[in-house]
Order: C-alpha cells, then structure tokens, then sequence
C-alpha cells in the first residue's frame, strides 16, 4: 500500500515554492525545519544560520501558515513568522536604541524589497547578563547579550520578496554588509 500524498491548496504550494526560489548568499545555510501543528491547517517552516569564518553571526526561523479558513487577526489566510537571533557586541547591550533600531533591520528591508503586506506586528527583545563573584573578573565580566526580533504578517503578492528581505534582515543582525548584485563584499576581518 502506498503512502497517501497530501495536496496542498494552490495558495500553500505557491508561498512554498516562493520560499524554495529565494537567493541565498553564501554566508547563509538554510535547511527544512519542523513546523508547529496547531497554529494552522498547513504549515511549512525553514531555519536559517549566517556563518563567517566558521564562527554563527545570527540564526532565525521563517514559518509559512496557510488556513484556507482565514485568520479574524491575520487579515487573511496566508502568513509569515518569523524570528531572527543575534549575539549582541559589548558597546551594543545597553544602548536604549537597540530596539528601535533592530526593528529598522526587518521593516526597511521589507520596504527595499518593495512588498506589501498587512497585519503586521512584533517584538524585539534584548537579553543582557552580567557576571558577578567568579565570573567578574576579566572578559567574563563584561555584559553580554542577546537580541530576538519576532514579527508576523500577511503577505500581499508571492512570497520570495518577503523571504528575500527576512534574509537580508538575518544577515544585517548578523553585522553582514548588504549584498548587491555583481558586488562581493570584502571579509569582515579585512576591513
């Protein structure tokens, strides 16, 4: 007996194939992640990780839900989740406009890639820790931190616009120049 294959509803199967047509720099690796169940009726999700010189820069998740039902708080059926996770250098934990500017990174990529969306909404959080007895003493005792951008939205139009700007986002929290066309940017290192 052969295993039942699922159709997908042609809105699904066209944001998934807009996901598989995005352009990936070569600092990025992206590879199939789980997706949550209940969220929605179809639901498909990717994981992303910026690497340089072996060392991780920044990581994220895109999830892709799709209820042909619609979503009341959507706006819609079809919708992106995301988050984005980067270390945050020492100079970066405790300046107040971290926040702001760590959102900047996903809306003005979203808005140089020209896409329209709607119902749009998230967070940016930043984590700091400070060491203290022991681990006070030398680098350790430096604050450390982290930042998590997490945005939804509904996509208006195809989807690898969308996924193309939440990728060049992931790679400007990774502290990557912007990539253009034709243009190889020089190792950070060398700079």
């Amino acid at each position: 007996m052969a295993p039942e294959v699922r159709q997908f509803p042609p809105e699904f199967a066209a944001a998934l194939d807009g996901v598989r047509a995005v352009n990936v720099r070569p600092e990025l690796s992206l590879m199939e992640a789980p997706a949550p169940a209940k969220l929605a009726p179809f639901a498909a999700a990717v994981a992303a990780s910026v690497e340089e010189a072996g060392s991780e820069l920044a990581r994220g998740r895109l999830i892709v839900l799709y209820d042909p039902e619609g979503h009341e708080a959507w706006d819609g059926c079809l919708r992106l989740v995301t988050y984005i996770r980067t270390e945050l250098e020492d100079e970066l934990v405790t300046d107040p406009m971290l926040p702001e500017v760590a959102w900047g990174w996903l809306a003005d990529s979203l808005a140089e890639h020209g896409v329209a969306l709607t119902a749009g909404s998230g967070t940016v959080t930043r984590v700091q820790s400070q060491g203290f007895g022991e681990l006070a003493d030398g680098a350790a005792g430096e604050p450390e931190g982290e930042l998590e951008i997490r945005a939804s939205w509904c996509p208006v139009g195809g989807v690898t616009a969308h996924v193309q700007a939440w990728l060049d986002a992931l790679c400007t929290a990774g502290g990557l120049p912007p990539a253009s066309p034709g243009v190889r940017a020089l190792h950070r290192r060398l700079r």
